[in-house]
């Protein structure tokens, strides 16, 4: 296979300056949990955070989280009004409210039509805007969406009236939602590596990360990172022909890909440039897994970062939130709970 020579500008933000390499994730304090995948704040006494089908309630950091509520199939997303209502996504595409108690209420609707719910968001006490990201759940989305043209995502609000409607459709892979400087919802996309509103227009481009969840915090945003956009990975994407080999030949856990976990295998391509020199593996290594969180202003730039680099285990952050003036994530690498602050006034 030739390898032709196209260009392909790399993106716009590197890691320097405010999103410079650091330790914040692999100092932070942790707290393991089996298979995380959402937080949610429900008020400075009450954050819950998904366990496989289980939903924990936390006080306080440093107590132990208590159970909240279990369901038939895993927690995917969590959001909670500014009343105490929780709104909970299942791995079957089905949703769920509750009140602060974790007891159904009734008369919501359900979404149709969907693949899974990455992420969720109350518009208002009476309707709730729920992200699918195109991908049934238990798919290996780093590896798919990477190589996946196709806009098979979308936004859809349900109320409490029962009633169901799509917001915004043919999003590429989008993982997150927030509200926007002026109340509009605005959607991280993962391999497009942007924040866009409803519209599709592009609010902010060139992140340095296939980018998970979009939070609000204060008066800008944290941004949780499955892993960093790879060099190797932006340039493939201009040889149409090795890909589409790749893809038809290769398992797709094999494909050259971003991953969630920082394990090694020698079936993994390429991986010894990212494990040996004297034995032990380098901070600055190339490595397909990685552990960010991206502070950013109002208007989505980057104002800070807290890294877990090719060296350590703090990797694929899925969620992070604000939350008693510490920044809480969750590494779906490692199954942690943690809790830091970033330097300066990041957020």
């Amino acid at each position: 296979m030739f390898f032709s020579f196209r260009r392909r500008e790399p993106p716009a933000m590197t890691l320097e300056g405010v999103l410079g390499p650091n330790t914040f994730l692999d100092d932070a304090a942790g707290m393991k949990v089996d298979a995380p995948q959402a937080l949610c704040p429900v008020s400075d006494d009450l954050l819950l955070l998904s366990s496989g089908k289980a939903v924990l309630a936390l006080s306080a950091w440093g107590a132990s989280p208590e159970p909240w509520c279990v369901f038939d199939h895993q927690v995917t997303a969590l959001c909670a009004s500014p009343d105490g209502a929780v709104g909970v996504g299942l791995a079957d595409g089905s949703f769920t409210v509750r009140d602060r108690a974790g007891q159904p209420l009734k008369g919501w609707g359900q979404p149709t039509g969907i693949a899974s719910v990455s992420d969720c968001i109350f518009v208002s006490e009476d309707e709730i805007a729920i992200v699918d990201n195109g991908y049934p759940s238990g798919n290996d989305i780093l590896s798919l969406a990477s190589w996946d043209d196709t806009a098979r995502g979308q936004v859809v609000s349900i109320n409490r009236n029962g009633g169901s409607r799509q917001q915004a459709g043919g999003l590429h892979c989008p993982m997150g939602i927030a509200r926007g400087a002026n109340g509009e919802l605005v959607v991280s996309l993962l391999e497009r590596a942007c924040v866009v509103d409803l519209s599709g227009k592009v609010r902010q481009s060139g992140f340095p990360a296939y980018l998970g969840r979009i939070r609000n915090a204060g008066a800008g945003y944290l941004l949780s990172c499955l892993s960093r956009r790879d060099p190797l990975i932006e340039f493939l994407k201009t040889e149409k022909e090795f890909v589409a080999e790749m893809k038809a030949s290769i398992d797709p856990q094999h494909w050259i890909s971003p991953r969630a976990n920082p394990e090694f295998s020698h079936d993994f391509p390429i991986e010894l440039g990212a494990t040996r020199l004297f034995g032990e593996i380098k901070p600055w290594a190339p490595s397909f897994s990685y552990g960010l969180v991206i502070a950013a202003d109002s208007t989505f730039v980057p104002t800070g970062s807290a890294h877990s680099r090719a060296n350590g285990a703090r990797h694929a952050i899925v969620d992070a939130v604000s939350w008693n003036g510490r920044v809480i994530a969750l590494s779906r690498a490692s199954g942690e709970l943690l809790s830091f602050e970033f330097a300066g006034d990041a957020i």
